[in-house]
């Protein structure tokens, strides 16, 4: 067994998404989702939270999705799992105002290109552009050197959360089909 010390930096990163709808999903790819995408993130802050307020030093990342915000056909596990994730971590970060030393920060991040979406397609690939891993990792790192609690990636996507908090779903869903969103997953490879 290998002492590694105290542990004040926890990053929760593990996803998978499976890319089917509600109907075409097994209950046994759902269940995977919400276990690995939410609850794997209860029990890993539950087991080094303590120990890091103990010692008034840590932060808890969470590496999450704008998908959490805005959800897309396609991706019902994974967006729901995010949604649920982004939740636990408002909910962490309200409390711990009152714990020194111990802060939290959640990255939302556009489609990032990594394996795991391989496959998906927006309509304006040119306007919106897959975030490149280093740029969320270097992103992520100045965020929680700033105590930041909450980060959009890329920036336009506040446009986005205030587009969907003042416009009528009507609306909401003209602007998923102009766009691609609604589509988007049907040519999902991915990896889950």
């Amino acid at each position: 067994f290998l002492q590694v010390g105290d542990i004040t930096i926890l990053v929760n990163n593990a996803a998978v998404v499976h890319g089917k709808s509600l109907m075409d999903s097994d209950d046994d790819a759902l269940l995977k989702s919400q276990h690995i995408n939410t609850l794997g993130q209860f029990w890993t802050t539950k087991a080094f939270l303590p120990r890091m307020l103990e010692l008034q030093n840590g932060h808890i990342v969470c590496l999450n999705s704008v998908l959490a915000l805005s959800a897309i056909p396609g991706a019902i596990d994974y967006c729901t799992s995010k949604a649920s994730s982004f939740a636990f971590m408002e909910s962490l970060t309200l409390g711990l105002l009152d714990c020194p030393g111990v802060n939290a920060t959640t990255v939302l991040p556009f489609h990032t290109s990594t394996e795991m979406f391989q496959g998906m397609r927006i309509r304006f690939p040119n306007l919106f552009p897959p975030l490149k891993p280093e740029t969320v990792a270097r992103r992520t790192v100045e965020a929680v050197q700033m105590n930041q609690a909450f980060l959009l990636l890329p920036w336009t996507m506040h446009v986005l959360v205030i587009l969907k908090s003042i416009l009528p779903q009507a609306a909401l869903e003209e602007i998923h089909k102009f766009s691609g969103s609604y589509t988007c997953m049907n040519t999902f490879k991915g990896r889950t």
